[in-house]
């Protein structure tokens, strides 16, 4: 059986997509299975916290929104202490309020 070199070429642009498709599932495929096997050997390991949130409970983010919800504006710093969130916000006439957020009940208070 002899094919033309046209018919040859027309072959191969015909099946280039689907193989290169079909590598690109295996490599994905392959992507899965290892964040799989990571994520196995992840729950093995106990739990671990960086020392210094033990004492919070709330989260950077959730202490950021509480201290927008209460002194709305754009956030500027936000500084991580022991048991406290300072967050330093521009408000909207300009003015810059220092907050203090309370790790573990979410109190928000200006800071003086």
């Amino acid at each position: 059986m002899k094919l033309s070199v046209l018919t040859l070429c027309s072959l191969f642009l015909l099946t280039a997509p689907i193989v290169v498709n079909a590598l690109e599932l295996g490599t994905k495929a392959i992507q899965a299975l290892n964040l799989q096997d990571q994520r196995a050997e992840d729950d093995k390991q106990p739990p671990t916290k960086p020392r210094a949130t033990q004492n919070r409970t709330i989260s950077k983010e959730v202490a950021t929104q509480l201290a927008q919800q209460r002194y709305p504006g754009r956030i500027l710093k936000v500084h991580s202490e022991q048991r406290t969130y300072k967050i330093r916000v521009m408000q909207t006439d300009g003015r810059v309020v220092n907050v203090v957020v309370d790790g573990q009940s979410g109190q928000v208070k200006r800071e003086k």
